[in-house]
């Protein structure tokens, strides 16, 4: 293993933390244009009297995308809170198995989690549902979603293959 190899390759390999990473910079850039549209329309607010209609709106929507989009990084680079009170005393190779299990069960959960927003999307897709004041769809924001969460079962599940395999 190369000492320059990101975190994210050595625990998810190479496609699927390069997917992370960049997953975690298009978060960070939405979540720049997050605050840059807060600040525009809490300036408009101050110097017009009003601000842009829906704010809110746009900001609860897309700030659900940034998390989703972070998370994928998160459990590669093993950023995931770990409670190792129990299981500290064991050997490496026991502590690596015991993660894995972990991983796997958040795989499982994830991919279920994954198909139940697809479903609430094309739900929401039908239904035509909007936001309230904006009016904008939200099918699409539940489908980006959905397929984030698919690519964080995806990285669990290979973080937690590659740790089982791990030598110690």
């Amino acid at each position: 293993m190369n000492p320059q190899t990101p975190r994210e390759d050595v625990n998810a390999g190479p496609v699927l933390g390069g997917i992370a990473r960049t997953l975690a910079l298009m978060g960070g850039g939405l979540l720049l244009a997050i605050a840059g549209f807060v600040t525009t329309s809490v300036m408009m607010r101050w110097l017009l009297g009003e601000g842009i209609e829906g704010d809110f709106e746009f900001v609860q929507t897309a700030a659900a995308v940034v998390a989703f989009c972070c998370f994928p990084l998160c459990i590669a680079v093993r950023g995931n809170i770990a409670v190792d009170t129990f299981s500290s005393g064991l050997p490496e190779r026991w502590r690596n198995r015991l993660d894995a299990a972990w991983d796997l069960l958040f795989a499982a959960i994830c991919i279920v989690l994954a198909w139940r927003l697809a479903l609430g999307a094309l739900d929401q897709l039908r239904s035509g549902t909007t936001l309230m004041i904006s009016g904008l769809n939200i099918w699409w924001a539940i489908g980006i979603c959905a397929a984030l969460l698919a690519v964080l079962a995806a990285t669990a599940l290979v973080v937690g293959l590659r740790l089982v395999r791990r030598p110690t």
